[in-house]
């Protein structure tokens, strides 16, 4: 008979504090929030339609985050003010 092991639940898995303490993860959060904001305000508040350049900005700064290699939390809070800058902007930009 074959003798069977008793797992925890979640065993070997991340846990959801290292998870959440990951620069990567904080970034990436702020960029969903920053496109899902740009969008709602240029669509329903500007009554605009971006450009894909445009449209996506806070994610090509994200893309150059992942693509730089820095993962330090003083690199990750730069990049995040640096995106929702950016999106501030490109907003106030089409606002004009």
């Amino acid at each position: 008979m074959t003798e069977r092991t008793t797992r925890r639940p979640g065993a070997g898995r991340r846990s959801w504090d290292a998870i959440r303490r990951d620069p990567q993860v904080g970034v990436g959060l702020v960029t969903a929030v920053a496109l899902v904001a740009q969008a709602v305000l240029a669509k329903n508040v500007l009554d605009v339609e971006l450009d894909v350049a445009s449209q996506f900005t806070g994610l090509w700064i994200f893309i150059a985050y992942m693509v730089s290699g820095l993962r330090d939390r003083a690199s990750a809070i730069a990049f995040a003010a640096v995106i929702v800058l950016a999106t501030a902007a490109m907003l106030t930009l089409y606002a004009v």
